[in-house]
């Protein structure tokens, strides 16, 4: 069960590939940007391939990706709390059940054991029951409030034209690091330089360029 863990990781990896470089003002196009802007991601693939032996475990996790741009050119990239939470318990009720179905299974070919059977000789050695152990096994590798916190990330951000900058608080400006954005009423898109190959445009499992966001506000 310490592959719970993994999903700190995976969002941390994400929160890495979506800080494009990049800092500064921003010219007249960087007024469409301001607001708030949000895509959803649904990590049920990535956890799948990074989670041994759950590979055939495919509920959804969707996390809402949102980016609020600024008039003093600042931006900040978040994962809104309150649906992450919502859809983190749905999730890990199912992963619950899918797990002590498995541990069912294992018992019935290891030992030929019932279910009633496991769940006495679990509860005699353990001290719980097997979804109560790994439920709190899992949760115990997982701070929701602390990864949520982790993925939040300040910078500054510039545009030129149709050219979008950004960069973490701390870091300086590429001029050769950017992505090329386009507004259509309430939808940013996200697209690779012209030149750039598109095999680089993969950023996690399901999660590849273009970029697609709708704006909240």
């Amino acid at each position: 069960m310490k592959k719970g863990s993994k999903l700190l990781a995976i969002l941390l990896t994400l929160v890495l590939v979506l800080s494009v470089c990049g800092c500064g003002g921003s010219d007249e196009s960087g007024k469409q940007l301001i607001g708030t802007w949000a895509l959803e991601y649904d990590l049920a693939d990535l956890l799948a391939g990074e989670m041994e032996g759950f590979e055939d475990f495919s509920t959804p996790l969707v996390m809402t990706i949102c980016f609020e741009f600024t008039e003093d050119g600042k931006f900040t990239m978040f994962g809104e709390e309150e649906s992450f939470k919502a859809n983190f318990d749905t999730w890990v009720d199912e992963f619950v059940t899918f797990g002590t179905d498995m541990m069912y299974q294992e018992f019935e070919n290891s030992y030929n054991l019932t279910k009633e059977e496991a769940d006495t000789k679990f509860m005699e050695q353990n001290g719980s029951s097997i979804s109560d152990y790994l439920r709190d096994t899992f949760l115990a590798e997982v701070d929701v409030d602390a990864l949520l916190q982790d993925m939040t990330i300040t910078g500054t951000y510039e545009t030129s034209g149709n050219k979008l900058y950004m960069a973490q608080d701390g870091e300086s400006i590429d001029k050769n690091a950017y992505d090329v954005f386009t507004i259509d009423g309430s939808n940013l898109k996200l697209e690779l330089p012209s030149g750039v190959d598109a095999s680089e445009g993969e950023i996690l499992p399901g999660l590849s360029y273009p970029l697609e966001f709708t704006k909240k506000n």
